[in-house]
């Protein structure tokens, strides 16, 4: 079953069902610890799998049945289900009598696919929740009933449960459990789910049930005999992955303005999804294009890590590991702890906070100076995320030292641009010194006493994991943990200059955000039930087209730790690789006339960003950022409340956009602006 056929969602029905085979499959495969469906067996055994849940689940529903040479087709009818129905018509329309192990062998090549789909049914049931990143758990509901209870869903207790007591309580399970036992056998998902006592304790159980399903046995016997080598076409030979010519650099008008992911898209388009930036054999495989950033969202975490490229990074802050460098399970782990102080409630919460900063940096724009605008919007959004996310107000100068040492840190250990002794100078030392007061600054706003009847906040969270675990987050990792939103608000920042910029460039644009800023903030500062999407819609819009045409983030360096295979192209372990998850947003193929400046593309009656694998302005795969609908919200509110209040001028006049690219994208220094006036007043603070 490709995409394609996985379009349509389940159709509605007045009956009360039950969860498929394939779900609760999904479920009992789901680790708890991971996030994610596995099981410590091949991908094609699970695969298989998942495939025969499919045809057990027809075979439930009496569209299918088996003998013991073929499977044979009862009724052809839709069920109304979006993965049982395409299933059950490939099946249909097959004019030769297949054998089961065929059918297990022609569906599991797309099992992730199906998984995929299977997952986010779940979340739409509420039965799951999903992180950005890849990562599913059990929603709370189910946590604390241990029951699956939904719209048109028939309440049931919790699968893994009922598994349990079938295995140790001898209680006889029905049919249904019987055919799930049998699947997880198959899948050795047993020994995920149990632990090694529990494990051989339950041997003899697992096989006298799975032993009381003759179709299950029948499905089971075509996993066990099936051989992923035989059963796909043959494939080609392995392919080196291509090497760029000189000739492609020379001729690279957007390597000479400095576009690196303009210069990865092109190269796309003439070498293919896979190749390798560097010369002479060396240097880093790229991954890019639409099936690519599928490929990565899917199997990336399988083959790919990101700690290699961070480590020396994270030593110049005197740190062993952070968000950014763990993988598997710890990283999940962590995402837990940054979900709720790096959500959009964040900042719904404390809007007023929000403007009041953004007024208070707007009232130091009003001497008529020209002002750099990177600099000024790294502060900006400084400001409202050191006080959102920590509850301290450090002077701008100790933001700024803290963004000069972060920014030559990875120059000097991410970029390799610059020596090592350049982190060592008198003014580095100081602006590390900055760093340090950043640190006291919140351990003493954070105590028992400072905390006590205000709202919880990010740090407030990694306190209690710190206390709970000091082994996971010890204090020298703590620190820099701290900084984590100090740190992604510097990228924060560089996206609102590239935002202010298109809308100095755009008057048409410009009237239509002042008109939704002005309506926005007609009665007074607005609520966050007031903040809906209708009524910053085309601001939104706009930020989205900026996001795509201006990523400051358009590459993920990641080190391959497995060898792997992708569109025939042999990587291997070990090997530097950059997802280059941007390069899709310049192409025509998925953007309209991919290099104009259209907002309108992200409206309803267009919705390009929804193509497969086109977008990605927050990365993709399990390191996809956390704080997406956090950061969006604060992109809009600031965008509404400068257009509100400012008359701005681009400085010089005649500025054409040219790009500095390390160590992230962002204008260069030569843009600047000037507040001409207030279009209204800023509020006089009592």
């Amino acid at each position: 079953m490709t995409d394609e056929v996985l379009e349509a969602e389940p159709k509605e029905s007045s009956e009360f069902h039950r969860l498929t085979i394939a779900e609760e499959l999904v479920l009992l495969m789901l680790k708890d610890d991971l996030g994610f469906v596995a099981a410590p067996t091949s991908d094609w055994r699970m695969w298989c799998g998942f495939a025969g849940a499919v045809i057990l689940d027809l075979s439930f529903r009496n569209r299918i049945d088996a003998d013991l040479d073929h499977l044979h087709v009862l009724d052809a009818a839709p069920i109304g289900d979006a993965i049982l129905d395409p299933a059950l018509e490939i099946i249909s329309y097959e004019p030769i009598p297949r054998t089961t192990q065929y059918w297990v062998e022609y569906f599991a090549p797309n099992a992730d696919v199906f998984i995929e789909f299977v997952l986010q049914r779940l979340v739409n049931m509420g039965i799951l929740v999903h992180d950005t990143g890849g990562y599913w758990q059990l929603s709370n509901k189910v946590l604390r009933t241990g029951q699956y209870v939904g719209p048109g869903l028939e309440q049931q207790e919790e699968v893994k449960a009922r598994i349990r007591r079938a295995l140790f309580d001898e209680e006889i399970p029905d049919p249904h459990d019987v055919t799930l036992i049998g699947l997880l056998l198959v899948c050795d998902g047993f020994r995920s789910m149990l632990d090694a006592d529990e494990f051989e304790m339950a041997q003899e159980r697992i096989q006298l049930l799975a032993s009381m399903d003759l179709f299950g046995q029948a499905i089971r016997s075509a996993v066990g005999d099936s051989d992923p080598a035989s059963s796909q076409p043959t494939r080609p030979k392995r392919l080196p992955v291509p090497q760029i010519k000189l000739s492609s650099y020379l001729k690279s008008k957007s390597l000479r303005k400095k576009d690196l992911v303009r210069f990865i898209s092109e190269m796309h388009e003439e070498y293919g999804p896979v190749f390798r930036l560097g010369l002479s054999g060396k240097g880093s495989v790229v991954l890019a294009g639409a099936d690519m950033n599928q490929w990565v969202a899917r199997r990336g975490r399988l083959y790919l890590r990101t700690r290699d490229y961070l480590e020396d990074f994270q030593t110049a802050w005197g740190t062993a590991r952070s968000i950014a460098s763990m993988d598997g399970a710890d990283h999940f782990r962590m995402r837990k702890i940054y979900r709720a102080g790096t959500a959009r409630a964040a900042v719904e919460d404390r809007l007023d906070d929000l403007f009041r900063i953004g007024r208070e940096r707007i009232g130091m724009w009003q001497d008529g100076k020209a002002l750099p605008v990177e600099m000024e919007c790294q502060r900006f959004t400084g400001c409202q995320i050191a006080q959102l996310t920590t509850s301290i107000d450090p002077p701008i100068s100790v933001l700024d030292g803290l963004l000069k040492y972060e920014f030559r840190a990875l120059k000097i250990h991410v970029m390799h641009v610059l020596p090592k002794f350049m982190l060592k100078t008198p003014r580095m030392k100081r602006y590390l010194s900055d760093v340090i007061e950043v640190y006291r600054q919140i351990h003493e706003s954070h105590t028992s006493e400072e905390r006590a009847g205000k709202p919880r906040d990010f740090v407030d969270d990694l306190l209690t994991l710190h206390k709970s675990d000091p082994q996971f987050l010890p204090e020298t990792d703590l620190e820099f943990a701290f900084l984590a939103t100090l740190i992604a608000g510097h990228y924060l920042g560089s996206q609102m200059s590239f935002a202010l910029y298109e809308m100095l460039k755009h008057p048409d644009f410009h009237e239509k955000i002042i008109a939704e800023a002005d309506a926005l903030f007609e009665g007074g500062d607005p609520t966050k039930d007031e903040v809906t999407m209708d009524r910053i819609d085309f601001t939104h819009r706009f930020l989205m087209e900026v996001m795509r045409l201006h990523p400051v983030i358009p590459v993920h360096n990641r080190k391959a730790m497995n060898e792997f295979e992708v569109d025939d192209y042999l990587v291997p372990a070990r090997s530097n690789v950059l997802v280059a998850f941007t390069a899709t947003q310049y192409l025509d193929e998925h953007f309209e006339n991919a290099d104009q400046f259209d907002p309108d593309r992200f409206g309803p009656e267009r919705e390009e960003h929804r193509k497969r694998g086109a977008f990605y302005p927050f990365g993709l795969g399990t390191h996809t950022c956390l704080g997406s609908r956090f950061t969006e919200l604060i992109l809009v509110a600031n965008l509404l409340l400068v257009a509100h209040h400012c008359d701005l001028e681009i400085v010089p006049k005649d500025y054409q956009l040219k790009l500095s690219p390390l160590p992230k994208f962002s204008p260069d220094k030569r843009f600047k602006f000037r507040v001409k006036s207030l279009r209204k007043p800023l509020p006089t603070v009592a």
